[in-house]
């Protein structure tokens, strides 16, 4: 144990797929967790490249059935490199994935400017 206030081990999927914010189409990359349901606390995206004050695009975590399930926001603009942004439980959709479900973390695309970003979260089996 981490000493967290989940009274369970804390574990990170640091995601290290560069989301091209304002590439002309949707990314996403798939994620599999099996055998046990998850309970995701903390998403983090951070901004690699700059991010330009043209409007953001969706970034999120979901299934296969439902892009942002567990989690999505609107990129953050005027972002210098380097900026990272946590998000709390409170700001997730819903949280707990089954098990035996897809993870999909995908970015929208299609940012009139610039930008790149990364996303991660931390989890607890449950």
């Amino acid at each position: 144990m981490d000493g967290n206030s989940f009274g369970r081990e804390v574990l990170t999927v640091c995601n290290r797929t560069v989301f091209d914010l304002s590439g002309s189409a949707a990314e996403e990359i798939v994620l599999y967790h099996k055998n046990k349901e998850i309970v995701i606390h903390k998403v983090w995206i951070k901004y690699i490249e700059a991010t330009s004050a043209d409007a953001g695009v969706k970034l999120s975590i979901g299934s296969t059935s439902d892009d942002d399930a567990y989690f999505y926001v609107t990129s953050a603009v005027s972002q210098d490199a380097g900026t990272s942004v946590e998000y709390i439980t409170g700001d997730m959709t819903l949280k707990t994935v089954p098990k035996d479900t897809p993870i999909i973390i995908k970015s929208a695309g299609s940012k009139s400017g610039t930008g790149t970003a990364v996303i991660s979260f931390s989890y607890t089996l449950n």
